[in-house]
């Protein structure tokens, strides 16, 4: 009996064509329930590395077939501050400070 995927679950498998940096590591599909209906889904992720992070994954998931848009220089700038910086801006646009962390 072949292997049949359950909705909600998937596996990630190593990109052979990978050809471009920008192309993800790791490709997969699987399908999500939602209100009774299937959707299937594109899965894609990047292995990614930070000094202050260190080693992360990128996915990105999309509906099947549709192109994801390429990103605008103000989504490029916060995935670099996030590279190099390993935190995310607040709502106005700035790193959070030291003593806004619970920790």
């Amino acid at each position: 009996m072949p292997y049949q995927q359950k909705p909600g679950q998937t596996n990630l498998f190593s990109n052979r064509d990978k050809k471009e940096e920008r192309h993800p590591d790791f490709k997969g599909e699987c399908q999500v329930e939602i209100n009774g209906h299937l959707y299937p889904l594109d899965i894609a992720m990047w292995r990614k590395e930070s000094e202050r992070a260190g080693e992360f994954f990128s996915v990105s998931i999309r509906l099947k077939g549709e192109r994801q848009p390429r990103p605008s220089n103000g989504c490029q700038h916060v995935s670099d501050y996030v590279n190099q910086h390993g935190t995310a801006f607040d709502d106005e646009g700035v790193p959070p400070d030291d003593k806004d962390i619970p920790f």
